[in-house]
């Protein structure tokens, strides 16, 4: 074997942790960038291999391989693009595929994953170059302004094919994921690639191929919105779930051109799909809820629809899509960012195509609509054989039609918490039921035909001011109601237990200070930046008993600042007005600062303790309100809430002339 010259890698340190390190938190987008170079390299087959009780993986392909040349001026080399040496129009050494590297920093994800990376390679036949890295010395090295040299290796290994390269990163933390199943499900949801006659392009982990159905959504689609007719044959081949209505498949087709500002027409492939139930994307960090960009088959953008396209819609959580826009990639601009998982929102281009996917989204919005309250009762659910029995009842066939579309409604409603949606439902039917015997007496059930959403304010403006209706549900409501409010009662002398289960109740019950506020609102974002921003911004107290726990909360159009104090601390009066004041001051100067132009909302602030203050009187009262502040004690927290809901229970013992029916639902 030629004995080789010395291989250096030089780089400064900060690269290499703000590019290598800093850019990949999971191991499938790290090797994604290694897959994406043997794409470039004209492989037709990637191997991974996860060698779990050695805490190593194996990526080898049969690409063209490097020289020693090659891998000292080119891969050793942080930033050389190949896209900037070849006059192929950015396509690789065979002329048949567009390469998918962009920056020449992909390389830098093997430090991302391992101590040791050995690197193997050949091309045509000719000996094989090989090398070790030692991260941490390549890293201490550079911290030391020293010449990493490489250590070449001897071993003696052959490529079946005598050329392409083989990587081995040894070391991998087992905190990464790195199971075979979920490493072939995200690179699968990564590439998607598309090859020409007589070229293919295989990735296998662990010896299995990785295929489009290891995506692991493509067999929940149950509608489905296609860019083009290629895209339609392959995803319908793997899912029998597609819905129909009227004996037709819920599949329609959007419009596949894009228009820049000058005119010029750009194709887009790919589609949008939506699933019956969200939980049929997964969870966490492997929940596919999101609408990918592709470019010259690999993932351009990683989501969209929770970022440029995200409306707040509820149908939204449905979603899933694979946008396929090769023109972003392919007229020398580079849209892609440092990460190159997201594009320069102000690119033009760019720009129009989300402009696109939004007017999508709005047809796809008014469809799903259309498509899931069209759809038949599920006669398998137990529930709503009870709900026919109760239609079976209706003499009028107009009142059938009324009442079997509004349970469709409620059938197809999806709720934010999945585990308690079956609970939600069931009250829903109930109070539904209700509702339309009351509305039929009174013969005002035309009111139901504009009813597509039982979330919306029509929903309310017709239910909750029925008598039978409101009795039935806060009736329900009540009983719960009393079981939190008894877990206070039976704990109250206890301050460990009344501690935990202050904190484990109140911040997300907060009828337990005020029975009107039945429901929080808005964004839980913005509840968790301001809950962040009146801790940084009020710490530092200098009286004895320190915060147990804040919390900001809005409901019934004000906001909430709940402050729980230690049951076994006694604070002074003076001590708790400077806390309110304290919040009162923050939150103004939050929304001063934040939204100069808009009135600062109404806002309330509790401080939940033991016992008022010994010198606590009218005017420390009044003061206290002067900052929308006032305290209220564990025990007087636990009476008034039990006192009021108690009285309305025992005064509201209605029962419905159906409650067999409800009982059964």
């Amino acid at each position: 074997m030629t004995k080789n010259p010395d291989l250096t890698f030089e780089v400064d340190l900060n690269v290499i942790n703000h590019l290598g390190v800093g850019l990949y938190s999971s191991t499938p987008a790290a090797l994604a960038e290694l897959v994406a170079n043997s794409w470039d390299a004209d492989a037709n087959q990637v191997k991974i291999t996860v060698i779990d009780n050695e805490n190593k993986i194996v990526i080898e392909d049969d690409g063209h391989g490097m020289s020693f040349n090659d891998l000292q001026n080119k891969f050793l080399k942080v930033g050389f693009s190949r896209r900037g040496c070849n006059s192929q129009n950015h396509k690789s050494q065979s002329g048949k595929r567009y390469v998918m590297g962009r920056k020449g920093i992909g390389k830098l994800s093997m430090l991302a994953l391992s101590e040791i990376v050995k690197v193997y390679t050949q091309q045509n036949g000719q000996d094989v170059v090989s090398f070790e890295i030692n991260v941490q010395q390549f890293k201490n090295d550079i911290q030391n302004g020293q010449t990493h040299i490489l250590k070449q290796l001897n071993e003696d290994f052959k490529f079946s094919k005598e050329n392409g390269t083989r990587i081995e990163l040894i070391g991998v933390p087992k905190k990464l994921d790195r199971t075979a199943k979920n490493l072939k499900r995200r690179l699968a949801r990564r590439f998607s690639v598309k090859t020409e006659q007589g070229d293919h392009f295989d990735i296998f982990v662990n010896n299995e191929l990785v295929t489009v159905a290891d995506r692991d959504y493509y067999s929940k689609i149950s509608l489905a919105w296609f860019y083009d007719k290629d895209t339609e044959s392959e995803i319908t081949q793997h899912t029998t779930n597609i819905q129909e209505v009227d004996s037709k498949k819920c599949i329609a087709y959007l419009t596949n051109t894009l228009k820049d500002e000058s005119g010029k027409e750009y194709k887009i492939t790919g589609f949008i799909a939506s699933v019956e139930k969200p939980k049929d994307l997964g969870e966490k960090e492997e929940n596919a809820n999101m609408i990918s960009i592709f470019t010259n088959g690999k993932v351009f953008v990683e989501d969209v629809l929770n970022n440029e396209l995200n409306t707040a819609k509820i149908f939204q959580s449905y979603l899933v899509g694979e946008i396929h826009a090769d023109f972003l990639d392919r007229d020398g601009t580079d849209r892609a960012t440092a990460s190159r998982e997201s594009a320069f929102r102000d690119d033009p281009l760019y720009r129009d195509l989300i402009v696109k996917l939004k007017s999508d989204l709005t047809t796809i919005d008014r469809q799903w609509d259309e498509w899931r309250t069209s759809r038949h009762l599920d006669k398998d659910d137990t529930s709503t054989q009870a709900i026919t029995e109760w239609i079976d009842t209706l003499s009028d066939s107009r009142d059938k039609k009324s009442a079997k579309k509004i349970m469709r409604v409620i059938q197809n409603t999806r709720f934010d918490d999945e585990n308690k949606e079956e609970d939600f439902k069931k009250s829903l039917y109930k109070n539904v039921i209700v509702g339309f015997e009351t509305l039929k007496l009174k013969g005002q059930l035309d009111k139901l035909e504009k009813i597509t959403d039982v979330l919306s304010p029509e929903f309310n403006e017709i239910f909750i001011s029925l008598e039978q209706l409101e009795a039935t549900c806060y009736a329900q409501i009540t009983k719960e109601r009393l079981e939190v409010i008894k877990k206070f009662k039976d704990i109250k002398d206890d301050p460990n237990s009344l501690e935990k289960i202050a904190q484990e109740y109140l911040f997300d019950n907060l009828w337990l200070l005020e029975p009107s506020w039945d429901r929080t609102s808005g964004k839980a974002e913005l509840e968790k930046t301001i809950t962040t921003y009146l801790k940084d911004h009020t710490s530092g107290e200098t009286y004895s008993g320190s915060r147990l726990d804040i919390s900001y909360k809005t409901s019934s159009g004000r906001h909430v600042i709940v402050e729980l104090k230690k049951p076994s601390i006694s604070i002074s009066s003076d001590d708790i007005t400077k806390q309110v004041r304290k919040y009162h001051n923050a939150i103004q100067k939050y929304y001063k600062d934040n939204y100069p132009n808009e009135p600062i909302p109404p806002f309330d602030i509790y401080m939940l303790i033991k016992k008022a203050p010994h010198d606590w009187a009218e005017a420390e009262r009044e003061a206290l309100l002067r900052y929308s502040g006032m305290i209220i004690t564990y025990s007087q927290l636990i009476n008034d809430a039990y006192n009021t809901y108690q009285e309305y229970l025992n005064q509201n013992q209605h029962i419905s002339k159906i409650d067999n029916i409800l009982k059964k639902v």
